[in-house]
């Protein structure tokens, strides 16, 4: 594998030269929206839907963005022709606020692409062990770069075995810190309707479903997510993934259930089918 080349601004560069200052409020404030997804046979996959979700996204934080979506279509595949075909790749971009000593954001904001190998996960990632935390982020249903509870949970997690975290509050269940959430209640495949992403993971899978059991999508209480037989996460990079255990208690059986594995196997032939078309 060759040296990995970025896009920053305008101009491609190495891991080296990948540097914002620190008057960028994406840096000193916080204020920055960013997407991520795949390749499949080297293709983004469904790249225009994860730009959609970038602007929207900025929209709902009020972050301008300058460019037409076909602009960074062009400078995503650009970076991408860059670098080698050895492996998949992950494309994560970034748009913060940009350049400015005030808390006014910058005439031009600043634009990263960084590519990253997609490397293959062990079986034993798809089994993950889940700490829930009582907690709410701010403009839940953009994709900004606030992931201070993550980190600080993962801090203070890092020795009970916990895999992921995953978000609710007295009102109902959210999603995980990077991924949506479904769960089998009362024989029926139910992910969470309000105040989360919009995964363009989980919107595939309710496309492309078909089950022997109902799939709803509606809000619904911690309590219902303790009684469900079956619980996965999903994600650009992770797929599905079972939860096998929410704060040391074990879901269903501990084990990977019958819905979960044929969700993953619809979603896996789905990839199979369409890896190597235009997305």
């Amino acid at each position: 594998m060759g040296d990995l080349i970025h896009f920053l601004n305008g101009k491609f560069v190495s891991e080296e030269d990948l540097l914002i200052s620190p008057r960028d409020l994406g840096f000193s404030r916080g204020y920055a929206v960013s997407d991520f997804l795949v390749t499949h046979n080297h293709q983004p996959f469904k790249l225009a839907e994860h730009i959609d979700r970038l602007f929207n996204s900025a929209e709902m934080i009020g972050l301008k963005i300058p460019w037409r979506k076909v602009q960074i279509v062009k400078w995503v595949n650009e970076t991408l022709g860059k670098n080698d075909k050895e492996t998949e790749k992950t494309i994560k971009i970034f748009v913060t606020g940009g350049i400015s000593k005030t808390l006014h954001q910058a005439e031009i904001p600043t634009i990263i692409i960084v590519i990253n190998p997609y490397l293959p996960k062990p079986a034993s990632y798809y089994k993950q062990k889940v700490k829930a935390v009582k907690y709410k982020r701010p403009y839940p249903q953009a994709k900004t770069t606030h992931y201070i509870e993550a980190l600080r949970q993962r801090s203070m997690s890092k020795n009970d075995g916990a895999d992921e975290i995953i978000y609710y509050d007295d009102s109902q269940v959210f999603e995980g810190a990077g991924s949506n959430l479904f769960a089998v209640i009362e024989n029926k495949l139910v992910t969470t309707k309000s105040n989360i992403i919009s995964g363009i993971t989980r919107n595939t899978l309710l496309e492309i479903l078909k089950l022997s059991i109902p799939i709803e999508v509606r809000d619904f209480k911690f309590n219902e997510l303790l009684k469900a037989t079956e619980v996965f996460l999903t994600g650009s990079a992770k797929g599905v993934r079972t939860i096998v255990e929410i704060n040391g208690k074990a879901v269903g059986d501990g084990k990977i259930g019958k819905i979960t594995e044929e969700v993953a196997k619809q979603y896996e032939e789905y990839i199979s089918k369409i890896a190597g078309k235009k997305f």
